[in-house]
């Protein structure tokens, strides 16, 4: 016989695991008030403090539901926790997901979350987002703002606020997107020769991983996604389709999907590139391209670090995997790709990426001199 639903605006039994040292993690099965039932979980360095976390976020659940709207007196912790809920029920990705609800926890709720909705001033959030990019970087402060925004916008659907503060904040100036070491022709070859003489880098696996970067451009987590099935020998393509994330309390995992729809791609690499995939999977016991030394899926995070231990201290120190994407964009444009061509390739959405970021400006104007040439000169006509 089935069990029966939860009655409406109530939750089951509470569950605790520990999930590390001081970390701890409770949860239970609510059933919110459009007969849906969700699970609701929170985290904190002991078992009784994650479960009267756990028991403050269903009780603020189920206060909103009662009273069926939000004031201006409303808490904004009480309204971060409809804004995540809605973004848990969206198809962002799964990462994103993850991304926010950590910014929320870590730079957000402990600076307003006790604040009335009505105390949301442009000043106030101001300083917040200065505070963070200040304590966490540029990085947090960008994800906080998102958040902040959307649950101050979530308060202006509800007529709680007039208008959303966050968006009179003047726009903090971007820092230069290049890379702070580029990728020349000679360079990625003495790249190679170099980690191939280093102990650490064969032990770290690096020296064929830089190899295929050089040739693919894609996003490392692509790339540690990337599993035999996926590699086709005949046709000589490889399908990129997934990315490696880490979800609180599960470890790492492959999202099944890329960033955008356009990195969901099927590319077909130059054939010295199949080469050493091949070579790799006649050695490889495993499901995975470039595993870790277990044999298990591989930290992008870890690898960067990787990477940036056995280069420190060389010309390429401080280099990031995304050099790699660069270098391939540069290799194309040279070669006369179109940018879309080159998007493609590299699994960019817009065209626009490709161009403004990735391709380097060449000298330009061959083709529009020679259109220009057939009118003449204006004084010998």
């Amino acid at each position: 016989m089935a069990r029966p639903p939860l009655p409406i605006g109530t939750y089951g039994k509470i569950l605790t695991t520990r999930l590390g040292p001081s970390r701890f993690r409770s949860w239970a099965n609510y059933r919110d008030y459009d007969g849906i039932t969700r699970r609701v979980q929170r985290y904190a360095a002991t078992g009784p403090a994650s479960v009267k976390k756990l028991k403050e976020a269903l009780r603020d659940r189920s206060r909103f539901a009662l009273d069926g709207e939000i004031t201006g007196d409303t808490r904004v912790r009480v309204v971060a926790e409809m804004w995540l809920r809605e973004l848990d029920d969206s198809d962002r990705a799964l990462r994103t997901k993850i991304s926010y609800r950590d910014a929320w926890r870590r730079s957000l709720e402990p600076a307003v979350g006790e604040l009335r909705l009505s105390d949301l001033r442009v000043s106030s959030v101001d300083r917040v987002i200065r505070e963070v990019r200040a304590r966490q970087g540029s990085g947090s402060a960008h994800h906080a703002k998102v958040v902040l925004s959307g649950i101050a916008s979530m308060a202006v659907r509800h007529d709680a606020i007039d208008s959303n503060p966050v968006r009179e904040l003047t726009p903090a100036r971007r820092k230069s997107t290049a890379e702070k070491v580029a990728l020349t022709e000679d360079g990625v070859t003495r790249l190679v020769a170099f980690l191939g003489s280093s102990d650490d880098a064969r032990r770290y696996d690096l020296v064929d991983m830089v190899t295929v970067l050089s040739g693919l451009g894609c996003r490392i987590g692509e790339l540690l996604a990337l599993d035999w099935p996926r590699v086709d020998d005949v046709a000589n393509t490889l399908a990129i389709e997934g990315t490696v994330i880490r979800v609180p309390g599960e470890g790492l995992v492959v999202q099944p999907h890329t960033k955008s729809r356009a990195s969901m791609r099927t590319i077909q690499p130059p054939a010295w590139l199949m080469d050493t995939l091949r070579r790799r999977h006649e050695e490889s016991h495993g499901p995975w391209v470039f595993p870790s030394t277990a044999g298990t899926l591989r930290d992008p995070d870890n690898t960067r670090k990787q990477l940036r231990q056995v280069l420190a201290g060389t010309e390429w120190e401080g280099l990031h995997p995304h050099a790699f994407r660069r270098l391939v964009a540069t290799r194309l444009d040279a070669v006369g790709l179109s940018a879309r061509d080159i998007a493609d390739y590299l699994g960019h959405e817009k065209v626009s990426m490709t161009q403004d970021v990735y391709m380097s400006r060449r000298v330009a104007g061959a083709a529009a001199a020679a259109a220009l040439d057939g009118f003449g000169s204006p004084g010998k006509r």
